[in-house]
């Protein structure tokens, strides 16, 4: 799900298909939601940008999903909205026993009053809070107790005090550096039937995997300087592994892959003689959005 008006990034729609290109081979069932690249148009409303081809897209995820009723759901995003159909969905099949591991720089429990971009609210919505026709969308709303952030390293005030609100767990990184055990007695306690895995790469320490959004070049030494430091890829893998040894897992979506070089010559490419897309209407405009 190419999804990127929830980040306001186009360079999400690339990272989705390059994930999807990069991923292991597999004859499982394969579908792509369908989502435009066309900038004009979008606009906030409600607090939220392009809130209008956002809902649509999520509509359009859920009916994606219904029509094959899967009973494990790989998703390849796209910003961290693409999540919100895939565990709704998980979350009603299994009645509610879905443990989430919000693997995640970010708590994203936003809203439209605080923040404009949808890809921020996601886990918000799962709650219950949030724009209501996004929340409308969720059948079963998630139990707070089955919430557990994986790496969490940065938050706003106002996502602080939604944390507090429903008493939502968290392991930071400096716990997941020796062994993983902060998250597999968490799991223990929790005893869910089933979990979900919502990784968004963010969480990963920018200085060694840079397609992410905080590795913007233009602003990479400064970010470098004053952002808290992520996990590194191997504690990740490692982590997920022991959880996938204990606990079956009927769900993982890979979101927020910003692929700055990729896109960067992407756009060169689109701008040189004879292979250019004359078409500029049509092709995203290179914005740094940071």
């Amino acid at each position: 799900m190419p999804q990127w008006q929830g980040g306001n990034n186009p360079a999400y729609f690339l990272g989705a298909q390059l994930l999807n290109w990069l991923a292991p081979n597999t004859n499982d069932v394969q579908e792509e939601v369908p989502v435009s690249l066309k900038e004009k148009g979008l606009e906030v409303e409600k607090g939220i940008f392009a809130r209008r081809a956002l809902l649509k897209q999520l509509h359009d995820a859920t009916a994606v999903i219904k029509k094959h009723s899967p009973d494990r759901i790989i998703v390849f995003g796209g910003d961290c909205g693409v999540e919100l159909a895939p565990i709704s969905y998980l979350n009603d099949k299994y009645d509610g026993d879905v443990a989430i591991l919000w693997v995640d720089a970010h708590p994203d429990v936003n809203s439209p009053e605080h923040f404009e971009n949808q890809h921020a609210h996601v886990l918000g919505n799962l709650l219950g809070i949030g724009d209501e026709e996004f929340v409308s969308a969720v059948p079963r709303l998630v139990n707070p107790n089955n919430i557990l952030y994986v790496g969490l390293n940065d938050r706003q005030p106002s996502e602080k005090k939604v944390m507090e609100q429903f008493n939502l767990s968290v392991v930071p990184p400096e716990e997941l550096i020796e062994d993983s055990s902060a998250v597999l007695n968490w799991l223990e306690e929790a005893k869910p039937s089933k979990v979900f895995i919502h990784f968004d790469l963010d969480v990963l320490d920018f200085t060694e995997f840079r397609s992410v959004l905080f590795a913007n070049p233009s602003a990479y030494e400064k970010m470098k300087a004053e952002l808290p430091k992520g996990s590194s890829m191997e504690t990740i893998i490692r982590v997920l592994q022991d959880v996938a040894k204990a606990h079956d897992i009927v769900g993982l979506g890979i979101t927020e892959h910003f692929p700055w070089d990729a896109y960067a010559l992407k756009n060169m490419l689109q701008r040189l003689p004879l292979i250019g897309d004359i078409n500029k209407e049509d092709t995203p405009s290179f914005n740094w959005i940071f």
